[in-house]
């Protein structure tokens, strides 16, 4: 094979598996950091079962507090606190693909302000799991937000992700910055490896070659 074709070879190798993972990365969550919604919240507002008024979010039984100025978020200038009057949640449908593995990010804290200082909450998905905060030393300006994650892999065109208090008051898990995209194949990175290594073995071959005319 010419160089020039070996050359294109590893080019259209590490581009298709560059595709392939640019792809993988894709956002699958709508409005992740709560930042848009039907009204601004104020300090906070609590937001009833049924409501779609936190774009993106359905709101679960009970009731959740959405939270705009009341404390720092983290990313942004809103969050939720998954405990409204009562222990609540909220839920929304991503697109998925059957047999896929699938990383849901978030950033975790807790309401500060009384309760229990250990926070519970669970996330669904194919699954459940579950995650603890400690709000000790944290305080409505440093809430000590924490990156906390999960895998899944998908058994049908969508999955719902439903995020639910655990604490059984009024004073919830706050959650902020969610973020969900497929996880590319171990082939995938490979491929990218074998395409870019050979890419640059063409170019310094080439390089040589010219030298020595």
């Amino acid at each position: 094979m010419k160089m020039k074709s070996v050359l294109a070879a590893a080019v259209l190798v590490s581009g298709a598996a560059f595709a392939q993972t640019a792809s993988a990365a894709v956002e699958l969550i709508t409005n992740g950091g709560f930042e848009a919604g039907a009204f601004d919240p104020g300090a906070f507002t609590t937001v009833f079962a049924g409501s779609t008024d936190i774009t993106g979010w359905t709101v679960g039984p009970q009731s959740v507090d959405y939270i705009g100025s009341y404390w720092q978020a983290s990313e942004g200038s809103r969050s939720v606190d998954l405990s409204g009057n009562q222990p609540g949640s909220i839920s929304q449908t991503i697109t998925t693909v059957s047999g896929v593995k699938y990383k849901v990010s978030f950033d975790l804290a807790g309401n500060p302000d009384a309760g229990p200082v250990l926070k519970a909450m669970a996330v669904t998905s194919v699954g459940v799991q579950n995650f603890n905060f400690d709000t000790t030393g944290a305080s409505h300006g440093d809430m000590n937000w924490t990156p906390s994650s999960f895998t899944f892999v998908a058994t049908a065109a969508s999955t719902t992700l439903v995020f639910a208090s655990l604490t059984g008051d009024a004073y919830g898990p706050a959650l902020d910055n969610v973020s969900a995209s497929a996880v590319p194949e171990p082939a995938t990175w490979a491929m990218m490896i074998i395409g870019f290594g050979a890419v640059g073995a063409m170019a310094r071959s080439r390089r040589r070659m010219a030298l020595a005319a």
